[in-house]
């Protein structure tokens, strides 16, 4: 199966991944964060667009030059090329960070939380979402460049090497989420390949999207999560 390029995969599976940045999103501004917030590992935009929209300064960076060419076409804010274990930025120069599904693709995560902590004020937050559940790793982790999933534990760990205090830490994507990876998603992928959304897709995303939002219901949930969210802090 291809390894598709982190950012520049086509969206296929929106509804998730809508409602995953919202949560994050929600649970990032619950910390009332400043104003200058880093998008680390930013892939196509859509975090740092909706970020925009309420009004807070981002910077956005990618290792990717095909998404840092997207980006820059489609985010109003500084846009950076850069390798999240290696950040191009001073110290303590934003007041937070969003790393949105990105752990996963990085072989030292430890690094890369190290780094996004060096760059963040002391007090600062870091907003993290990541895939759950080693079990449940499948065809679609492989296609999208997954290294791992997370247990709690793990994600624990690898916040506190890299030297943040996780303040919650949150279940999300059960049970609609969920049944649709195991029964729907992993096996039209095996059996097809990634199909972009389109118009004969269109009515079955639509619905998806309603049916998803039953998930906003059981964020917290851990047994059959699908995914973790993650608020963590700068001592």
């Amino acid at each position: 199966m291809t390894v598709h390029e982190w950012g520049t995969a086509p969206d296929f599976v929106g509804p998730r991944h809508e409602l995953r940045e919202r949560l994050l999103v929600d649970l990032l501004l619950s910390g009332r964060p400043g104003r200058a917030v880093l998008n680390a590992g930013a892939g196509q935009g859509t975090m740092s667009s909706r970020l925009e929209a309420l009004g807070l300064d981002v910077t956005s960076v990618d290792s990717s030059p095909s998404a840092v060419a997207i980006l820059r076409d489609r985010v109003a804010g500084q846009v950076v090329g850069g390798d999240v274990t290696a950040l191009p930025f001073r110290e303590a120069q934003f007041d937070a960070a969003v790393l949105g599904e990105v752990l996963e693709h990085v072989k030292d995560d430890r690094a890369a939380l190290r780094e996004v902590a060096r760059v963040v004020r002391p007090g600062g937050l870091v907003a993290i979402s990541v895939p759950a559940n080693p079990k449940l790793y499948g065809r679609s982790d492989d296609w999208a460049g997954h290294v791992r999933r997370y247990a709690r534990r793990d994600l624990l760990e690898a916040c506190a090497d890299g030297g943040l205090r996780v303040e919650r830490c949150l279940g999300w994507g059960f049970p609609v989420s969920r049944l649709y990876h195991r029964h729907l998603y992993e096996r039209y992928l095996g059996r097809r390949g990634p199909a972009p959304v389109g118009r004969s897709l269109s009515p079955l995303v639509r619905a998806l999207g309603l049916l998803v939002q039953v998930d906003r219901l059981f964020v917290g949930v851990e047994r059959g999560a699908l995914g973790y969210l993650a608020l963590a802090t700068r001592p």
